[in-house]
């Protein structure tokens, strides 16, 4: 093992296991230096999964997503900016790192137009990575020590520690970015979100706001979550500006949870 890879081995003896549940996968063509980047990852808490073929991950991903994708920005079948446009268009929900030791600015944009969240210079510090991979998880999924146990709203009780919505008698488990969608409205009964905000808070910049991958999401979350306004509460479109969660009376006295209006 060269000096370059040494810090893999000292961040993880020096920061101790951190207990987390993403599963990462690395597209890395360097069998060396993955299998080193893999040590490090699991060291930390995370389950990873590594591809030395894009085609073998994207093949991979079709049937089963990852929380995180770290990819190289040179592999031999297929550049990691294909990776990225392809998980863009296919997988818009899934964060991206890319590692690249290009540093010209001109590329730097070419990934973020591709879709990576962020960049990881070569040689990788690992302990700026680390930083990083919460920091876009982070950005994802929130950060749950801010989340309340549940939040009630007339028949529907939302729990943010396993992305399930009760209705009735009903136990609902949402994907983990239609399930923020969830958040974001039951916690602003009656109060119009307009789809920049909706697109700067689920997505950050990957979302255009003016795209119908807001709408889509909209349309299964009033599906998946039955609702109607015979049930008290309906998720009503201002077209062209956002959209509402209407609660009739009844629904918001059956309110337990503070609700926190957000900007």
């Amino acid at each position: 093992m060269n000096e370059s890879h040494k810090p893999f081995a000292k961040i993880r003896s020096s920061k101790g296991q951190i207990v987390h549940s993403y599963n990462i996968a690395v597209v890395e063509d360097d069998t060396l230096f993955a299998a080193e980047l893999e040590e490090l990852l699991v060291g930390l808490g995370y389950t990873v999964k590594s591809y030395g073929s894009a085609q073998k991950f994207l093949t991979d991903v079709r049937q089963k997503e990852c929380d995180l994708l770290i990819v190289d920005w040179t592999i031999p079948d297929l550049s990691g900016i294909e990776v990225l446009e392809y998980i863009r268009k296919f997988h818009p929900d899934m964060p991206s790192i890319m590692l690249t030791a290009r540093n010209d600015r001109r590329d730097i944009i070419r990934g973020l137009e591709a879709g990576a969240d962020d960049f990881v210079s070569k040689p990788v510090d690992p302990e700026i990575l680390s930083l990083r991979i919460k920091s876009v998880l982070r950005r994802y999924n929130g950060d749950v020590r801010t989340r309340p146990e549940s939040v009630v709203l007339g028949p529907y009780m939302l729990r943010p520690s396993t992305s399930t919505v009760c209705f009735n008698d009903e136990v609902i488990i949402l994907p983990k970015r239609e399930f923020d969608m969830a958040m974001l409205f039951f916690t602003n009964p009656n109060r119009l979100l307009s789809r920049q905000y909706l697109a700067a808070t689920l997505w950050g910049k990957v979302v255009d706001y003016q795209s119908r991958t807001i709408d889509t999401h909209v349309a299964r979350l009033r599906k998946n979550l039955k609702l109607d306004p015979a049930s008290g509460i309906s998720l009503n479109a201002l077209y062209g500006f956002g959209y509402t969660l209407q609660a009739d009376a009844h629904a918001m006295n059956a309110a337990k949870e503070p609700l926190a209006m957000s900007a």
